[in-house]
């Protein structure tokens, strides 16, 4: 093995491991649905917007609009939004800014390309900022006569959000109903955001985790769509108020997804977001080890197309030779490069999943060999376990091991096809 290729990682890495929270500030962001239309009922759907801008700069805001498409009987929305209209806002430092029916306000001349006057929109800024957006009944009012809105919010969805190939998607809340005049239907929302046509599957699943039906839906470049009273298309009437929608990328993607939930009696909404479990997948992995007292120094594991490729660092042994003297005895840093296939350098390593997902890894190189286990956690992170012994090669103190647990976070991603 080359040793004079030892990557070494600085504590910035690390501390770039994490994601940030869901609901922190973002730059590039969407919202899953907007509207401006009639309902069969005759009720006035209208979508606000609020932009916070935390900072202490003024935040300059584009929002494009990507217009809904009619999933057509191939199960296909084709809206391609690739030409998109766009509106530029500032925000300035430390305001919040209000739009009142975004899409009249900031689109009207194009909003419904595709026949239906609704859609996503993508929010991206100079600085972070936060969106929140509600649509609502404009026309509703009360027993009495007094009038009144009704309506639900959608929060913004960021990056780490969207659902990759790889990735799983969970929308609770999901309901059925045989009578449309009573108990209640969802309707499923789905926004491509890429410029790749794409194919998400949705499989619906009740409680006890059997499927009642599942199916694919292609979405054109940047497409949005919604799948209505998902349940009775999949021919599941219920009365059943507590099915999931399972979601997964088959190609394409990434794709923001929810579901909003109408109580057939009333017409009352509110909105279901996802939970996604996310694969460690496409990027490098700063690792940070459970070593009291000692430790592993810039330790990196790289994974590509679900399979790690490399795993690199340097691990404090402590030497302890037959020499009874106290003195004789101390710690010295190894480096260590293991190389699996795929890596582009001779592989001195293999990794082999299990049944479970995980991976058992087994290493050696001029100096040690390492035995463990590499787990894929369900938030994108990895844990496990690795114990590093001396070999023959360490003649000072061959023999010698040292376990340690670890857990790491992607601190950087590739562009790589799954």
């Amino acid at each position: 093995m080359r040793r004079t290729r030892l990557l070494v990682l600085t504590s910035a890495l690390l501390l770039a491991a994490a994601h940030a929270p869901a609901d922190s500030p973002a730059r590039t962001q969407w919202i899953l649905a907007t509207a401006r239309a009639t309902g069969q009922g005759g009720e006035q759907f209208v979508s606000s917007l609020r932009i916070v801008n935390p900072g202490t700069e003024p935040a300059s805001v584009t929002v494009t609009y990507l217009a809904q498409s009619v999933i057509d009987g191939s199960n296909t929305a084709p809206g391609d939004n690739s030409g998109a209209a766009t509106a530029l806002l500032t925000v300035p430092g430390g305001r919040t800014l209000a739009v009142e029916d975004v899409l009249g306000t900031l689109f009207g001349a194009s909003l419904s390309p595709f026949g239906i006057p609704a859609g996503g929109l993508k929010v991206t800024s100079d600085q972070p900022v936060s969106v929140l957006s509600r649509t609502f009944v404009a026309n509703a009012a009360s027993a009495a006569g007094v009038p009144g809105t009704y309506g639900f919010s959608i929060p913004a969805q960021v990056e780490d959000q969207a659902v990759s190939p790889g990735d799983t998607a969970f929308v609770t809340y999901v309901a059925a109903s045989p009578d449309a005049r009573s108990g209640f239907r969802s309707n499923f929302i789905m926004l491509n955001t890429s410029s790749s046509p794409t194919v998400v599957n949705v499989d619906l699943r009740k409680g006890d985790g059997t499927s009642v039906g599942s199916r694919d839906f292609n979405l054109g470049k940047l497409s949005a769509a919604q799948a209505g009273n998902l349940s009775g298309s999949l021919g599941y009437g219920g009365p059943d108020t507590n099915l999931t929608a399972v979601v997964t990328v088959k190609s394409g993607g990434p794709v923001v997804v929810g579901c909003s939930i109408i109580d057939n009696a009333i017409s009352s909404i509110a909105y279901a977001p996802p939970s996604k479990v996310t694969l460690p997948n496409n990027g490098d992995f700063g690792l940070s080890f459970d070593d009291d007292p000692y430790y592993v120094s810039s330790a990196r594991l790289e994974i590509r197309n679900e399979l790690p490729v490399f795993l690199g660092g340097a691990v404090v042994i402590e030497c302890k030779p037959s020499d009874p003297d106290p003195d004789a005895r101390d710690s010295r840093y190894l480096s260590f490069l293991a190389f699996g296939t795929g890596s582009g350098y001779p592989p001195n390593t293999t990794f082999t999943k299990g049944a479970d997902g995980s991976f058992a890894i087994a290493a050696q190189d001029d100096f040690l060999a390492i035995t463990g286990q590499i787990r894929n956690d369900m938030d994108g992170k990895v844990s496990g376990t690795l114990t590093f012994t001396t070999t023959s090669g360490y003649t000072r103190c061959p023999g010698q091991s040292k376990s340690y647990e670890f857990r790491g976070a992607k601190s950087a991603t590739f562009s790589v096809a799954n």
